[in-house]
C-alpha cells in the first residue's frame, strides 16, 4: 500500500464518524414545536333578575337569561335553548342551611327560563339561579336580591278555600252558643234540685 493509502483510510474513518456523531448531536438537540392548544369554547353567561308580577303582588317573577360570549352565531344560539335552569333561595334564619329549591324551568330559543315565585316571607331574600346541561353539570349561575315587602303564607290559599261561608259560619256559632247554654241550665237545675232536698233526720 502506497504512503498516500495509508493515511488517506484513517481520515475518511474519521470523517464518517465525525458526521454520524454530529447527525446523533443534532438529533438530541432539536426542540420538538410544541403543539396548538386545543380552542377552549368560552362558558356562557347567567344573569338573574327578579321583579314584581303585575297585578299579582305580591308574586314575583324570577327570570334568568343565558347568554354566550362567543356571539350571535347560530351554533351559540342553538346552545342557549332548551337548558334547564332550577331557581333557588337562600333561608337566612338558618345558619349552613341548603339552598330551598323554589322550581325548575327550560330556557327557549332566546336563553330565558322564568319563574313564578310568591314571598312566604318579607324582607331581603338572596336568590341563586343554576343553568345545568343535559348531563346535570352545571353550566353557570346567577344570583340577586330582592326586597319582600309583603308575604303570603303557604297555606293560606288552603285555609281560604276550606273557610265555611257566612250562612255555615252564623249557624255554627249558633249552635255553639245554644249547647253552652243548655249546659248552664242543666247545671243549675241540679244544684237547686240538691238545695231542696230535705236533710236526713237525726237519731
Amino acid at each position: 500500500m502506497s504512503g498516500t493509502g495509508r493515511w488517506l483510510a484513517p481520515l475518511l474513518r474519521t470523517t464518517v464518524w465525525a458526521l454520524l456523531a454530529a447527525l446523533v448531536l443534532a438529533g438530541v438537540l432539536v426542540v420538538p414545536s410544541p403543539r396548538p392548544a386545543a380552542a377552549v369554547a368560552p362558558a356562557p353567561r347567567l344573569t338573574l333578575r327578579a321583579r314584581e308580577a303585575q297585578g299579582q303582588s305580591p308574586e314575583v317573577d324570577l327570570v334568568a337569561r343565558l347568554a354566550s360570549p362567543s356571539g350571535p352565531s347560530a351554533a351559540a344560539r342553538r346552545a342557549l335553548g332548551g337548558v334547564t335552569v332550577t331557581f333557588a333561595i337562600h333561608l337566612d334564619e338558618f345558619a349552613g342551611a341548603p339552598l330551598l329549591t323554589l322550581g325548575s324551568a327550560t330556557t327557549n330559543a332566546a336563553g330565558e327560563a322564568s319563574l313564578a315565585y310568591a314571598p312566604t316571607f318579607s324582607g331581603r331574600q338572596a336568590l341563586v339561579a343554576t343553568a345545568t346541561d343535559a348531563a346535570g353539570a352545571t353550566v353557570a349561575t346567577a344570583t340577586t336580591t330582592y326586597l319582600a315587602t309583603a308575604a303570603t303564607h303557604p297555606l293560606a290559599g288552603r285555609a281560604e278555600a276550606a273557610r265555611p261561608d257566612g250562612m255555615i259560619g252564623r249557624v255554627v256559632v249558633a249552635v255553639l252558643l245554644a249547647l253552652v247554654a243548655l249546659l248552664w241550665v242543666i247545671l243549675v237545675a241540679v244544684v237547686v234540685r240538691v238545695q231542696r232536698r230535705p236533710g236526713a233526720s237525726l237519731p
